[in-house]
């Protein structure tokens, strides 16, 4: 019979196609995921992986168990979780982490009923980038992220989540750009033109958000706002644009090559073990109303 360690073992090596990086990964020694993998060929009388010089190829036999071997290991690793922090003390603080994605009034909701309800826990709102803030949230306690959700939103990590809904994204730069002035805005003329980018949407997807030739990653939003009302432009959420395109500090491009706004969601992550609290249970109804409405 297979055990936890013989799949996470067995797992590891595919995802990383070598024992050794497989043992650095899991924290053992490459003996160590030989022996298990070794373990449970033998119980299986089956070959799960073939040796081409320091790489282990999965085989054949070995690839059509790999998504049932992942979800097994994944379902472990989270019953472990919940067990581990079944002993949860009392909430008195929540780290919420959030990115360029998070529209502020749905900060400002969260406050308004943290405080309405549970006026003795502390909110600390932290601007982190996808992947620091998940793994802060799996590990810790009592911590969220307000984060853009992705096609296949299983994380490495226990978590869980509830999709809210999507934003609209858009071109923005100030009316005294030479972009502004054009009739007709094409991607070769962004390609052309300073880019002030969000690490959050730079480490999602660069392939699609980083455009030009001359790219600036810019990690905190007030200073990528103030940088791109004095030159270059950005790709934005609207929610956060529209206070400044009001003012007349930003306007929007219209481009030749997208028919509408590009369209990306944000949903709240949370740690499996926070899920029957009270505290998170009214939590996440009320932001789910909230978002029901915002996102229409």
């Amino acid at each position: 019979m297979f055990s936890y360690e013989h799949l996470a073992a067995f797992c590891a090596t595919v995802e990383e196609g070598s024992y050794s990086k497989a043992a650095r990964r899991l924290g053992k020694d490459r003996t160590t995921i030989r022996e298990q993998i070794k373990a449970l060929e033998d119980s299986y009388a089956i070959a799960l992986f073939d040796i081409e010089g320091k790489s282990a190829v999965v085989t054949h036999a070995g690839q059509a168990i790999y998504k049932q071997a992942q979800l097994l290991v994944k379902n472990s690793e989270r019953l472990n979780t919940r067990l581990l922090k079944s002993y949860l003390e009392p909430i008195t603080q929540l780290d919420i982490y959030h990115d360029v994605l998070a529209p502020a009034p749905l900060i400002l909701h969260i406050e308004r009923l943290m405080n309405e309800h549970y006026p003795d826990i502390k909110l600390n709102w932290l601007h982190r980038n996808r992947d620091d803030a998940l793994k802060a949230v799996s590990e810790g306690q009592n911590k969220l992220a307000l984060m853009q959700y992705k096609l296949a939103n299983q994380s490495p990590y226990p978590l869980g989540f509830v999709n809210l809904g999507s934003d609209d994204l858009n071109v923005y730069c100030n009316p005294h750009h030479p972009l502004a002035k054009l009739e007709r805005v094409t991607a070769g003329d962004l390609q052309l033109e300073k880019q002030y980018l969000s690490e959050n949407l730079m480490a999602s997807a660069p392939e699609l958000f980083s455009v030009s030739t001359d790219v600036r990653i810019v990690s905190n939003n007030d200073i990528l706002l103030e940088l791109v009302k004095n030159d270059g432009w950005t790709v934005i959420p609207q929610s956060l644009a529209q206070p400044l395109e009001k003012q007349g500090h930003l306007i929007r491009l219209q481009l030749d090559e997208l028919a509408s706004s590009l369209n990306v969601g944000i949903s709240c992550f949370y740690p499996e073990a926070m899920e029957t609290t009270p505290e998170l249970q009214t939590l996440l109804s009320s932001i789910k109303a909230f978002a029901a409405k915002y996102y229409q």
